[in-house]
């Protein structure tokens, strides 16, 4: 379909628009490790400025290298000597037709001492970020005034290397954001005490930026209109009032752009959410700020699809559509929509293992942020092409879960013929699992994805196949690719575990044993354990949750296992951590308690093991007797999450050896 709105040009002040997209910022760590702009960013940046977005804002770039450190490799406007890079970076975006600002950003006090001189973090006030947990300096006024002018410096240079505008970043609960709101700001100078008081800090940063810069110099803010803290038990915080005021007397400072978020780190599920939430999860709150000023409105919505991002422009709720997460999925987002190919977009499936990976490898140096369903996210200058030498060679990949599709689509874009052999009657693998707890149908994006660009390629799949010596010999491969996948473990030293009231994970969500209104007792709470829990809960079972570690779900990535457990306290659901499933009886379990030794006894009809996978490989022997190219892959490697499933199966794909 056409999206006349999506490609209408806009003005952002004197600017023009080519098109309502707008890639925000987001931390990648793509940046060189002296700060400066280098072959990898600019793989990053030139992907997605030739796949059609109109406007560009960097990442979120440093102002300050002494206290305002947010990652080791992050872009910087902090030094004079990064200004060549920049200019680099802004002439090759605007010979693609794109317009780009610069994000300048301190974070306050969320960061980590350890990237700012193992000092306290600078900040409004004392008072740490509950979720960084750092030591907290609360700034003197002189401070202020010194971060201040390291605002203005940054657009400064900004402007000397060409960027059209600059971008505050007041949101999320970084430093601008501290000083805008009475949760974060106790000062008793001018900045503080009042909500004049806690505006100064940005307002004295805009006249500095308009001074130096000329007041036609555009400025965006990225703006948290409201911090979302009332679930946390949070009285005073910026709320959705406060922050349309906060926009209110920015517009009369005479800003170029509002581009409006929520949330801080503290309500961090409402700033990057995740799967569960649908699109245009925040409508009604940028519909709020849309009446109140008339500013040019930049925002994400949660937009995954073209379609949405043109009903967003259609009802006039924003001028232009912020594009986060989805651009790192698919850069040739806005491109394959221009070209109606829509049904071409590697859609975002909001996983949130970006933000995950972010803080694991980004922040401390380890590498760029992952993204689960795009192996060659942050990493394009790593995998600048795809070498066609293939010549026909034939590959047989053998399982069609999402490791599987994937090695088959990437031998077939290096011109090898692979085939994907299945055993079941459809594809997918463990997706046809994991969609079926509440509210992750998204996750099946991929699996759409993977099947049109194997339509696309002419990759030949066959299921309901039994592979075996005779059958991989007939074929002749080059080449064979074990992607079979993991099984449930069901552990043999507990007695009753294989008695009819016990179940895995794989045969409750497939439908094979229909639980409801039973007591139920779940061991395991991990990720799938606590998936599983919901799934359980809407049958209306009497759940007991049955953990070894001290405390339910707690080697869960912390968005996951936030937004599960608010899904789960509207049930009335045990929860038995410290505890070790001991044996099994008809309607029975028996456990140990593993901070008193004793043994306890419950009374259940059901039990449900969500205690992982282990691999399911049993043809590498013959394999290896009928190829000189053997491959494992996906969880049949190593049983993992989407992620590595897919970049394990990219990878050997990629750099399969042509002999």
């Amino acid at each position: 379909m056409k999206y006349p709105k999506l490609f209408e040009p806009g003005k952002i002040a004197h600017l023009e628009i080519k098109n309502r997209m707008a890639m925000v910022a987001l931390a990648m760590g793509v940046a060189d490790k002296d700060q400066s702009i280098g072959k990898n960013f600019m793989a990053y940046l030139m992907e997605r400025a030739k796949g059609g977005v109109g406007l560009m804002f960097l990442e979120n770039t440093r102002v300050d290298d002494a206290h305002g450190v947010a990652a080791q490799c992050q872009a910087s406007v902090a030094r004079d000597d990064l200004i060549p890079s920049l200019k680099n970076a802004v002439d090759k975006i605007h010979a693609e037709g794109v317009k780009i600002f610069t994000q300048l950003h301190h974070p306050g006090r969320e960061t980590f001492t350890y990237l700012n001189g193992n000092e306290p973090l600078w900040s409004s006030s004392n008072k740490p970020c509950g979720v960084c947990q750092q030591p907290t300096h609360e700034m003197t006024t002189n401070e202020v005034e010194e971060v201040i002018n390291k605002f203005i410096q940054g657009a400064i240079r900004s402007q000397k290397a060409g960027f059209d505008g600059v971008e505050l970043h007041a949101a999320h609960g970084y430093l601008i954001s501290q000083f805008l709101s009475p949760y974060t700001n106790q000062r008793t100078d001018r900045f503080g005490g009042s909500f004049e008081g806690r505006f100064e800090f940005i307002k004295e940063i805009i006249l500095g930026i308009q001074q130096a810069c000329g007041k036609d110099y555009p400025i965006s803010v990225r703006l948290t209109v409201d911090e979302l803290l009332a679930s946390n038990g949070v009285k005073e915080y910026l709320t959705l009032k406060d922050g349309l005021r906060v926009a209110q007397e920015l517009e009369k400072l005479g800003i170029a752009v509002l581009n409006v978020s929520n949330g801080i780190y503290e309500s961090f599920n409402s700033l990057s959410e995740p799967i569960t939430y649908p699109q245009g999860c925040r409508t009604e709150l940028i519909r709020t700020i849309r009446k109140g000023v008339n500013l040019p409105i930049i925002a994400v919505n949660m937009v995954k699809e073209p379609w949405f991002a043109e009903q967003m422009l259609k009802e006039n709720l924003v001028d232009f559509v912020g594009l986060g997460r989805a651009l790192v999925a698919d850069p040739e987002w806005p491109l394959k929509a221009y070209e109606e190919r829509e049904d071409e977009i590697n859609r975002c499936i909001s996983c949130n293992f970006c933000f995950e990976t972010l803080v694991s490898d980004t922040i401390p140096g380890k590498g760029p942020v992952k993204c689960a369903v795009n192996a060659r996210a942050a990493r394009e200058a790593l995998y600048p092409s795809f070498n066609n030498n293939g010549a026909g060679r034939v590959v047989a990949v053998i399982g069609a879960g999402v490791a599987g599709l994937e090695a088959a689509r990437v031998l077939a874009l290096r011109g090898f013929t692979p085939v994907v052999l299945e055993k079941e009657h459809q594809v997918g693998g463990q997706i046809n699992i994991a969609n079926k707890p509440p509210l992750k149908d998204k996750i099946n994006w991929i699996v759409d994805w993977e099947l049109k660009q194997l339509s696309l390629l002419g990759v030949e799949i066959k299921t309901s196949v039994v592979v075996d010596a005779n059958y991989l010999e007939k074929m002749h491969p080059y080449a064979i690719l074990l992607a079979t996948g993991a099984v449930p473990i069901r552990p043999q030293n507990i007695p009753g575990v294989n008695g009819a009231n016990v179940f895995t994970v794989d045969e409750v969500l497939n439908g094979n044993r229909d639980l409801e209104n039973r007591r139920v007792a779940l061991v395991g709470t991990g990720s799938t354990g606590l998936e599983v829990a919901e799934f359980l809960a809407e049958k209306r079972n009497t759940l007991t949750l049955i953990e070894m570690k001290d405390s339910i779900g707690k080697d869960v990535y912390v968005q996951h296992y936030l937004d599960a457990m608010d899904k789960l306290k509207k049930y009335d659901i045990q929860k038995l951590p410290s505890h070790r499933l001991k044996e099994i009886k008809p309607t029975q379990v028996i456990l140990t308690n593993l901070l008193t030794n004793a043994e306890e006894t419950y009374d259940t009809d059901a039990v449900v093991l969500a205690l992982g996978v282990k691999p399911l490989n049993e043809l590498e022997t013959v394999a290896k007797q009928i190829s000189n190219h053997v491959y494992v892959i996906g969880d049949a490697k190593e049983p993992g999450r989407i992620e590595s499933a897919i970049r394990t199966a990219f990878e050997t794909a990629y750099n399969l050896p042509v002999e």
